[in-house]
């Protein structure tokens, strides 16, 4: 409503729809649209031709906006904001209440976080590439490893096979006892990392280094792992374990919940994606 010039109030009389639509192929090309409307009148995005993402304002009741100009009050003229009217003279102020409305939209769109290149980030680090294998960023191992290359001592010079390793003792990354298969193996591991993009080589050194890239992958899986996924365990429901009770050979099947609270049904049954979503605040 505040894109439109309204604010809400007990005595608003009207409605307010927000509706989305998804346009199949149908001799044109694939697209969808938002609609926000209050009344009459709308405000829409879509993505015109595929390519350019539009925003209109739709006025078809030009009453519920004001305009300023002079009017007779009691016998005497005066300038004050009144309904605005169906009129040619009044173009002006349907421009400026469209690019007014379009604006604050498009400003209350910049401030919406955009998880593409989170996403992308986490696709890039788990899916395979050519022989190499995939990391796991929630996975005890990489998580401990990632913690180890991030070791504030090697931001400024680096660091080494022999100091990752010296590292990766104290881990559950399985290292083998050979100094020398132990030494190539630390070599295999920071070439995945290297194909990955997380890790780059030194210039004229035998010495590696942390990218910007692997900083910011390295550190939200860390968080991850540490903080959020632990922090949001309790909020999702687990499904209720069901126990089979009296079964024959001929007879029919019958469920009772598992005691972890009341259930109005005979069979309760829950998944876990549907438990998680129906009591975590994050959606």
């Amino acid at each position: 409503m505040s894109f439109l010039g309204r604010k809400w109030h007990g005595q608003f009389e009207g409605e307010v729809v927000t509706d989305h639509a998804e346009y199949p192929l149908r001799g044109r090309l694939p697209g969808c649209r938002i609609k926000h409307r209050m009344k009459r009148n709308w405000l829409k995005m879509y993505d015109k031709a595929g390519w350019i993402l539009r925003v209109e304002t739709v006025i078809n009741d030009p009453e519920e906006f004001r305009v300023r100009r002079r009017v007779r009050r009691r016998g005497r003229r005066r300038t004050e904001w009144v309904p605005l009217r169906k009129s040619v003279a009044y173009l002006f102020r349907y421009r400026d209440v469209s690019l007014q409305s379009n604006a604050q939209y498009l400003n209350a769109l910049a401030q919406v976080e955009d998880p593409t290149a989170g996403l992308r980030g986490l696709d890039t680090i788990t899916t395979r590439k050519r022989s190499t294998k995939a990391l796991n960023p929630v996975a005890r191992p990489d998580c401990q490893l990632f913690t180890a290359l991030m070791s504030g001592e090697y931001a400024v010079h680096g660091f080494a096979n022999r100091d990752l390793r010296s590292k990766l003792a104290a881990t559950v990354v399985r290292l083998n006892d050979d100094p020398r298969r132990q030494s190539a193996q630390v070599s295999r591991l920071l070439h995945r990392l290297h194909v990955y993009g997380l890790v780059a080589k030194i210039p004229r050194s035998r010495r590696w280094r942390v990218t910007a890239f692997g900083q910011r992958i390295m550190s939200t899986s860390v968080k991850l792992r540490q903080w959020q996924f632990p922090a949001n365990w309790p909020s999702c429901m687990t499904p209720s374990k069901l126990v089979r009770k009296n079964r024959r050979p001929n007879e029919g099947r019958s469920y009772a919940p598992f005691s972890g609270g009341p259930s109005t049904s005979p069979l309760r049954l829950v998944t876990p994606a549907i438990a998680c979503a129906t009591n975590s605040k994050l959606l």
